[in-house]
């Protein structure tokens, strides 16, 4: 059973960044509330504040913690998703598996013609573990069969 956990320093660093940046206009809004008493300020203030919000909310879904990330086992994947939790994928559903993006740094593994199921390279910590998981994968793919 090998497992990969996910730990996505570089996208977590820019939610910090955006979120640090939101909360300095959150306050320079407010201060300038303070001075001018206008209605611009205060949603000025509320627009950056909601974007703090969901900036800190990323973050905190981002966290690595125990068991997210992807697990291979002899019968299937578990695939952590930030929103959805963990998916089931049993060796048997999946009929192809593509590289995808600009760069290949998404894999995508198809169910059928219409459902797949991706895993993004910015989850993991660096590339190297995205490309061994690549290669984990395509090596306990099932042979292709053939209906006649």
């Amino acid at each position: 059973m090998d497992f990969f956990p996910y730990h996505p320093r570089r996208f977590r660093l820019w939610l910090l960044a955006g979120l640090l940046l939101s909360v300095a206009l959150t306050i320079w809004a407010v201060t300038g509330f303070t001075e001018a008493d206008g209605p611009r300020e205060i949603l000025r203030a509320g627009l950056s504040l909601g974007l703090a919000g969901g900036f800190g909310l990323w973050l905190w879904r981002l966290r690595p913690r125990a068991d997210w990330g992807v697990r291979l086992t002899p019968d299937a994947l578990f695939i952590s998703r930030p929103r959805a939790g963990v998916i089931e994928v049993r060796w048997a559903e999946v009929r192809e598996l593509r590289r995808m993006g600009d760069k290949r740094d998404t894999l995508a593994l198809w169910l059928d013609d219409t459902h797949r199921v991706l895993v993004p390279a910015h989850l993991f910590a660096r590339h190297e573990d995205f490309e061994t998981l690549v290669r984990r994968i395509e090596d306990r793919m099932p042979t292709p069969r053939y209906d006649a």
